[in-house]
C-alpha cells in the first residue's frame, strides 16, 4: 500500500512541478528510473503517447500502466490531473500577479530550466538506447527544418516515421 502511495505522489509531484507537455518527463525518469521502470520502458511510454491522440502528456498514463498495471495507469491520470485542476482556483485568485514583469520572468526561467532539463535527459536516453547514426542524422535534419520553419512539423513526423521504417530494422 505504501507503494501504491508513493507512485501516485510520483505523479502528482511531476504534475504539479511542470509546465506541460514532456516537461515532467525528468521528474518522472529521476524518481522512476530503476525502481520502477527502465529507460526503454519511458522511452515505450512515451511512443504509446505520441501515437494516441490528445495532449502530449497523456504519455504519464502510458507509464503508469508499464510500472503498476490498470493500478499505475489510475495512478497517473489521478496524479496528472489534481495539480492543474488545483491551480485553476489559485490563478484566479492571483490574476493580478499573472500580468506582472516578475511573474513573466519566474515564467521565463522555468521554462528555459525545463527546456535544459528535457534535453539532459533526452541525451541520457539516446545513450542508454544505443541510438544508431542515422537517427542522429534525423535529429539534426528535424532540428535545422524546424528552425527555418519552412515546412509543417506535422511533415517532419511522416518523414521521421518512413524513414524509421526504412531504416530500423
Amino acid at each position: 500500500m505504501l507503494e501504491q502511495i508513493a507512485l501516485l505522489l510520483v505523479f502528482l509531484k511531476a504534475s504539479a512541478l511542470a509546465v506541460g507537455g514532456l516537461a515532467s518527463l525528468p521528474l518522472l525518469r529521476a524518481d522512476l528510473v530503476p525502481r520502477f521502470v527502465t529507460d526503454a520502458g519511458i522511452v515505450q511510454a512515451l511512443a504509446i503517447g505520441r501515437l494516441g491522440p490528445g495532449p502530449n502528456g497523456l504519455y504519464i498514463v502510458s507509464l503508469g500502466y508499464l510500472v503498476a498495471g490498470w493500478t499505475g495507469a489510475l495512478y497517473a491520470l489521478v496524479g496528472a490531473t489534481l495539480a492543474p485542476l488545483a491551480i485553476l482556483p489559485a490563478t484566479a485568485l492571483a490574476r493580478r500577479w499573472l500580468l506582472s514583469s516578475w511573474f513573466g520572468g519566474l515564467v521565463r526561467g522555468v521554462s528555459l530550466a525545463t527546456a535544459g532539463l528535457l534535453l539532459a535527459t533526452g541525451a541520457t536516453i539516446v545513450n542508454a538506447g544505443g541510438t544508431q547514426v542515422w537517427q542522429l542524422g534525423l535529429v539534426v535534419a528535424t532540428v535545422a527544418v524546424t528552425l527555418q520553419g519552412r515546412l509543417h512539423p506535422a511533415v517532419m513526423i511522416v518523414v521521421g516515421g518512413i524513414v524509421g521504417l526504412a531504416l530500423g530494422r
